[in-house]
């Protein structure tokens, strides 16, 4: 299967939703405080033992193996711009989710990305 719109689908989904992820996981920590250069170490030790981040990442490497197969299917020139499609679920995703805020700005910014996505793929 090689369709161009299922597979960015894919990657975009994938990318976004390992936001969502590191994001959730950000907050499970508390957030990220340094206050001196001891503190350090066991915040990464905190980042890289936490169960949201780890999902996080995993997903994330997984759109990289995703990206390669995309790169070797298909031109970079046409499925490159596609990946902007990641903002659109990226909004969705925080607001639904996450409960943030979306305003008008986010709403014509993702009507725009959207309607490009459509002008790259329409024939």
């Amino acid at each position: 299967m090689k369709n161009l719109l299922v597979w960015i689908l894919v990657y975009t989904g994938l990318l976004a939703t390992s936001q969502v992820f590191l994001k959730w996981g950000v907050g499970h920590l508390g957030g990220i405080k340094l206050k001196s250069i001891a503190d350090v170490l066991p915040l990464i030790i905190k980042i890289l033992t936490d169960p949201l981040i780890i999902v996080g990442t995993l997903m994330m490497l997984a759109t990289y193996f995703v990206w390669i197969f995309i790169l070797s299917w298909f031109d970079l020139g046409m499925a490159f711009p596609l990946t902007a499609l990641t903002y659109v679920f990226v909004a969705i995703l925080a607001f639904v989710l996450l409960g943030e805020r979306m305003t008008l700005q986010n709403y014509a910014g993702i009507f725009l990305i959207a309607g490009g996505g459509f002008f790259l793929l329409y024939k």
